[in-house]
């Protein structure tokens, strides 16, 4: 059995695009097609197949299903979550990120949904700096922070060197905001678009929103290093599981031969009157 799929429209440099997936029960994806409208790219999609009986269409694509002799049918999970996963990685790609591999996607979507479903920033604010140990194959404390704007951005930032959230909020008190940006760290920002990425991923179950690594420093904004990810991935999952109660976590992370162990230190509750 086959599930037929779009993730859609997809902005490009000029115009658009439909991504149109056939996802197989298990959830392996064939390669994907582009196309301008649903009708080519459903045929496109069940070209080369001796039973289309076996092809399922997602409801989203029924006309195109009536108009090719298709049947139509919710997908399984398993299909959700392989687009969610392909969106991540499209949207990594637009981005400049997909050089940490479609490997690192997946860590970072399982991370941030942890993440997102315990709602770190109803405890603490962006001003309260987390303690975060990282030891192991990388050995360094950096200081955390949880943030969640009104305009629907969120994530965690990890800063290199301690009192960087005090140096932070001295800087945008003085109107220095180019030199907040250069104080060094990596982050995970939970982005609230692209919208085909966003969809995809709640439609899964999902984090509504694309995670997306980035490094900041007196250079500008990078791509954080495989080690660096892994660090953030596991910082996620730390922070995940904390609460008013429970203000330690460790999450590991094994990178070939080598492990890491991130701890991380919550400071107090913030009072809110």
């Amino acid at each position: 059995m086959f599930h037929l799929l779009k993730l859609g429209p997809v902005p490009l440099s000029m115009g658009t695009t439909g991504v149109y997936l056939r996802i197989g029960a298990s959830g392996d994806p064939s390669a994907p097609v582009f196309e301008q409208d649903d009708v080519a790219g459903v045929r496109a999609l069940i070209a080369g197949l001796e039973d289309t009986s076996q092809a399922l269409c997602e409801p989203a694509l029924a006309e195109a299903a009536l108009e090719l002799g298709l049947s139509v049918a919710p997908p399984p999970q398993a299909a959700l979550s392989s687009r969610a996963a392909i969106a991540t990685f499209l949207a990594w790609g637009q981005r400049g990120v997909s050089g940490l591999g479609s490997d690192k996607a997946l860590l970072f979507v399982q991370a941030a949904t942890e993440y997102w479903n315990a709602m770190p920033w109803t405890h603490w604010d962006d001003g309260q700096p987390f303690v975060v140990d990282v030891t192991g194959a990388h050995e360094h404390t950096y200081e955390g922070c949880v943030f969640h704007a009104d305009d629907g951005l969120a994530g965690l930032a990890l800063y290199e060197r301690p009192g960087a959230l005090a140096r932070l909020l001295e800087l945008q008190v003085h109107g220095q905001g180019e030199e907040a940006k250069a104080l060094p760290a990596i982050a995970v920002s939970l982005e609230p678009s692209p919208a085909y990425a966003v969809e995809a991923l709640s439609a899964a179950g999902r984090v509504p929103r694309l995670p997306l690594p980035i490094k900041s420093g007196p250079h500008g904004v990078s791509v954080p290093s495989s080690l660096e990810s892994l660090i953030l991935v596991a910082a996620l999952r730390a922070v995940a599981r904390l609460s008013p109660t429970q203000t330690e976590a460790l999450s590991s992370m094994v990178a070939g031969e080598a492990r890491m162990d991130v701890r991380v230190r919550a400071p107090a509750q913030r009072v809110r009157n």
